[in-house]
């Protein structure tokens, strides 16, 4: 096993993703079984994830996925999420940068890690559903655009962390503040950890060698090879810009099925496959069979989730994000914990 600490984290189902009545398909992958969006389910999973030790809670930063277009709001629900836990860490995996103030989103950061007692990871991206732009009335810049917007957004939230009372300026091309303030500042010194997701191999990860302390994959990246091609890119951009490679930590986020009962693993893999791919993501190869889904997902049996997950440790990842394919039930996740988890300890 790896010397670096390993970290078990949970993907919080903000939507219901089971296939409309009539229809095979789920309407999202990531929760294919949650029929309809409860809170007290929701709640449910994610004290069931800090019961069974699990690190960190994530929750992701969409406004209308799912079925019936049902969803929760990321910062109202890890602000809900900081009221009913007390050791799990809570995180946006990732906060929109466009849905927000930048100047904003440092002041919400640094109120949620205080009255979190110092559990807030703040993951952020770029963004790029653009049907929410649209429906929300935000305007949907191009790629490039999007991501020197970030680059702004991160520099300036780091400065008003860093002058807390005193106030921070900033006169950007994209943002511009004067003497600012953020107090109270976050508890964690000098700010809580900073996590960016993103591909692009030229500016994305450029940016996560300038600024994050961590970087996410997604979920259909997640295959070893494109692992370590990434992480190799990053550790070259780290170079470029005078950053030692090893400030940095690298996250797998995808999905998870565990479980020793092979009908149960056949059943839950044909409700997932074959996937398809939105045109975000035209350059991926559909994922239509087992063979396929093994080189994305984490799946199988416990020693089989742990093989899989050791290929990942072996190319650099110590963070591992799951959607739970099979939750509301917590089997996946109890099997997951009382025998994967130990092993990586």
């Amino acid at each position: 096993m790896s010397e670096s600490e390993i970290s078990f984290e949970y993907n919080v189902p903000v939507f219901a993703g089971a296939p409309d009545e009539g229809d095979d398909e789920p309407v999202h992958r990531d929760t294919p079984e949650y029929e309809a969006l409860d809170w007290e389910t929701t709640r449910a999973g994610i004290e069931k994830a800090e019961e069974l030790g699990f690190d960190a809670a994530w929750a992701p930063d969409h406004l209308m996925l799912g079925r019936d277009r049902a969803e929760y709001e990321c910062w109202t629900l890890l602000s809900a999420m900081a009221g009913f836990t007390d050791d799990i860490n809570l995180g946006s995996l990732v906060l929109c940068n466009d849905y927000r103030n930048p100047a904003l989103v440092a002041k919400m950061a640094a109120t949620l890690d205080v009255v979190s007692e110092g559990r807030l990871e703040l993951g952020l991206g770029a963004g790029w559903h653009e049907p929410e732009y649209e429906a929300y009335g935000w305007e949907y810049r191009d790629g490039f655009e999007r991501l020197m917007r970030l680059d702004e957004s991160i520099r300036l939230m780091k400065r008003m962390w860093e002058a807390g009372p005193d106030g921070a300026s900033f006169d950007g091309d994209r943002y511009r503040i004067e003497d600012a303030a953020c107090a109270p500042a976050p508890v964690q010194d000098p700010h809580p950890p900073i996590l960016v997701g993103g591909q692009g191999e030229e500016v994305t990860l450029k940016l996560v060698a300038k600024h994050a302390d961590v970087w996410n994959t997604d979920v259909f990246n997640g295959d070893v090879e494109t692992l370590r091609r990434k992480i190799g890119v990053i550790e070259e951009h780290c170079e470029t810009v005078g950053r030692d490679p090893d400030d940095i930590e690298y996250s797998w986020d995808g999905h998870v099925i565990c479980t020793r009962d092979e009908a149960e693993l056949d059943r839950l893999l044909d409700l997932m496959l074959p996937i398809q791919f939105e045109e975000e993501y035209q350059d991926q190869a559909p994922i239509r069979t087992e063979a396929d889904a093994r080189e994305y997902f984490v799946m199988g049996t416990p020693e089989e989730c742990a093989e899989a997950i050791e290929r990942r440790v072996d190319a650099g990842v110590t963070k591992f994000q799951g959607w739970f394919v099979d939750f509301p039930g917590f089997e996946g996740m109890e099997l997951f914990a009382d025998e994967v988890m130990p092993q990586f300890a």
